[in-house]
């Protein structure tokens, strides 16, 4: 209920709107102090009540009357004063005023006429307000079927008014009417908010004579209300919506005639109104599985995080421009763009940063791209972009720009980075008839931009492909030959320098392919990695070198050790273990088996790769840094890792005794690992003057072609007896 206070006393002002504030169906629509005021306020809020102070200053309550009379009586007045005289009290009344009260003794009936006023609710409101709006019918234009029902109405009972009432939260609205000029009124002074409390039909013969109608504004004034019949329009599930109510301006009572045929109109009324419900259910629903089709759509053919197209919509764009560039007799590019050192963001400043590295990657890629061109992210750090209509020459000037695009730095949560990328170029009709076929050239085009070094662009050549075909054959026939064992080694001789004999020999891996030859373990090696073959490979060339030793052993030769190279991806849990049986099945000292591990693996694995090494070093397995000096780590690393000798990379020893840096360089491991207490073997060692520096330096340990290089057993086994004689003194 609005309520609008004509009050100019302050303090009664604040006792008015703390009483009212407590009842939570009162709203306060205004407050004025004055007469002028208080008309102008009331005829822009047209309240339900009007609570008014008889003694204005300035102004009169009077007067104030006589305004709201002339406008006609569209709202109720409650009259307050101090000490109202029966003559005061009968003039208010005279001139509209619903009931007087006097501010000090008479407040508390005064706000009981209030709550009396207050429209009474179904028990079921909430539900019952769900349900009218779930119609979709409240301030929609006037249908033609819902006033054909109102008209018929009114024909059939001989009244001049009928209409369909919605009964909203605050307000009742009319659907529809016939003789009606109104088009919503308060529902405080609704009669349809009673009639929608029951099942069936009320009737009120004569409103003026009603104790709940009386003073209503539409009984007093405007329409004249004073003969109401409404029957409720209750949906299947027991909510009243509203009404089909017909209205006169004189007393009547309907024949039982009239009322069947107002129910029978309800009905119909009822029956459109759930026509329409069902019809707006089933628009929600074929709108639903539209939305939720195409959103099944975008999220089968978009990128979650990129909000790029991915690798299946793509393909398909890439069908239909490879089959326009081949109608029209156009060129076609296709580019493979892969991030460099992706890994590295990911595993140390974590996935967030790595994701949105990505997204900044995405954005920058669509930025120096034509609209006519497709950019997609096909997975991981793996974008691929299409470029219809360009050449070689031009796509290769876009792949400098994307190169150029995402190297400059970026911070990206607080971090600069330095995003670089490896591009593969393929060109449509030469390189391809297909989309697969480009996709996957360029793909071989960009692993050679890798090789070569990464942060450059490579066009697709055939060689690529050969190359492509031999890894592939060599992964099929690699699981064959693991199978077949037919895996043999090689042992190359570590020696002390300065005559202290025969240090040990490392186990180097061969192959002999049917098609391609004798393989070195660079040739397969870095296939079984990325297979996942790496595992078994290295278990049988561990038992291989061990039983070799085994075997030396028997046959009187003794080998201080073996080396046997471990891959980063073999150092799993349950790696430990596979190492003590294979010692303990050859019945072979812990201390005569080293380890080698490339310096890259030993640092970037973490805690899990350490404590596996640890327990190895610790059960007496030597450990090795292959390669040491190319990788990523320092000397104070090295105090921290489970190692006992450094082999220094032969590119530091190639031409130690000619370059003071190299020399510079290896007097420093040597010193620190000294200082460290590990071993150090010089690799690649060839001639006598690189042993004369290394010796100077106080280098352990040389292993190279000087001595031998890497043989067979038998003829390791001879090599050794020969050495071992001529480091005996005559």
């Amino acid at each position: 209920m609005n309520i609008v206070i004509v009050e100019d006393s302050e303090l009664v002002r604040s006792q008015l709107l703390r009483r009212l504030a407590a009842e939570p169906r009162f709203h306060v629509a205004g407050v004025a102090a004055g007469e002028a005021e208080a008309l102008a306020l009331i005829r822009e809020q047209r309240p339900d009540a009007v609570l008014l102070d008889v003694a204005l200053a300035p102004g009169s309550g009077l007067r104030v009357l006589d305004g709201l009379q002339r406008d006609g009586p569209a709202t109720r007045v409650l009259v307050l004063g101090n000490d109202l005289d029966p003559a005061l009290r009968e003039a208010c009344r005279q001139r509209g005023a619903s009931a007087c009260f006097d501010k000090t003794d008479e407040l508390e009936g005064c706000l009981a006429r209030l709550a009396a006023w207050l429209p009474p609710l179904p028990e079921n409101e909430e539900r019952r307000l769900l349900a009218l709006q779930s119609v979709h019918l409240l301030d929609t234009p006037w249908q033609e079927a819902f006033s054909d029902i109102a008209r018929l109405a009114a024909e059939i009972v001989g009244a001049p008014l009928a209409f369909i009432s919605l009964v909203d939260r605050e307000r009742q609205w009319f659907l529809a009417g016939h003789g009606l000029a109104l088009g919503e009124t308060s529902r405080t002074v609704s009669l349809c908010t009673h009639a929608i409390l029951g099942e069936e039909l009320m009737e009120v013969p004569d409103a003026r004579l009603d104790r709940r109608f009386f003073d209503n504004p539409l009984v007093r004034g405007d329409p004249h209300v004073v003969f109401y019949a409404g029957v409720p329009l209750v949906l299947p599930s027991g909510d009243a919506l509203g009404t089909l109510a017909v209205a006169d301006r004189r007393p009547r009572v309907l024949s039982a005639a009239q009322r069947r045929a107002l129910k029978t109109l309800a009905g119909a009324a009822l029956s459109e109104i759930d026509l329409r419900r069902r019809v707006l259910h089933l628009e929600a629903e074929v709108k639903r599985r539209y939305e939720a089709e195409a959103h099944m759509m975008h999220l089968a053919t978009r990128d979650p995080l990129t909000a790029m197209p991915n690798r299946a919509a793509l393909h398909d764009r890439l069908e239909q421009l490879v089959r326009a560039a081949a109608r029209h007799e156009r060129p076609l590019a296709v580019l493979f763009v892969d991030l460099d050192r992706f890994k590295l963001i990911n595993d140390t400043l974590g996935h967030e940063v790595g994701d949105g590295a990505l997204v900044r990657t995405a954005e920058r890629l669509s930025g120096v791209l034509r609209a006519a061109d497709t950019v997609a992210r096909l997975g991981g750090d793996e974008f691929a972009v299409v470029l219809p209509e360009l050449a070689a020459a031009e796509a290769t000037q876009v792949a400098e720009k994307i190169i150029a695009a995402l190297a400059v730095p970026d911070e990206i949560r607080g971090h600069r980075l330095h995003i670089d990328c490896s591009v593969g170029i393929a060109l449509f009709p030469e390189h391809g008839q297909s989309g697969e076929e480009l996709i996957r050239h360029a793909d071989l085009a960009m692993y050679q931009a890798k090789q070569a070094g990464g942060s450059r662009a490579c066009v697709f050549s055939s060689r690529l492909n050969e190359h492509a075909e031999e890894l592939l054959a060599l992964d099929n026939d690699l699981r064959d030959a693991l199978r077949r064992d037919e895996l043999f080694l090689h042992f190359q001789p570590q020696a002390a320098l300065g005559g202290g004999g025969l240090r040990g020999a490392e186990a180097l891996v061969r192959w002999r392919h049917p098609h391609f030859g004798l393989l070195p373990p660079d040739r397969f090696i870095p296939v079984a990695e990325g297979r996942g073959l790496i595992v078994d490979l290295g278990r049988q060339v561990l038992d291989k070198a061990l039983a070799q030793l085994a075997a030396w052993d028997a046959d009187g030769l003794h080998v201080p050790r073996v080396a046997v190279n471990v891959s980063a991806a073999e150092l799993l849990p349950g790696f430990a273990e596979t190492v003590e049986a294979a010692l303990a099945r050859h019945g072979i000292a812990a201390a005569r088996l080293e380890l080698e591990i490339t310096e890259s693996a030993l640092t970037a694995d973490g805690i899990d790769t350490l404590s596996v090494l640890a327990r190895l070093r610790d059960g007496g397995v030597g450990i090795a840094v292959d390669d040491f000096g190319v990788g990523y780590s320092s000397l104070g690393q090295l105090r921290r890792l489970p190692i006992d000798s450094l082999k220094i990379d032969r590119s530091f020893v190639e031409e130690i005794d000619c370059r003071s840096e190299d020399a510079a360089i290896v007097t420093a491991i040597v010193a620190m690992a000294g200082a460290l207490g590990l071993r150090t073997i010089a690799e690649g060692a060839e001639h006598e003057g690189q042993i004369g520096v290394l010796e100077r330096i106080g280098c352990d340990s040389v292993q190279g072609y000087l001595l031998a290089k890497p043989m067979a057993a038998d003829d390791f086994a001879a090599w050794a007896r020969l050495f071992a004689a001529a480091e005996r003194p005559d």
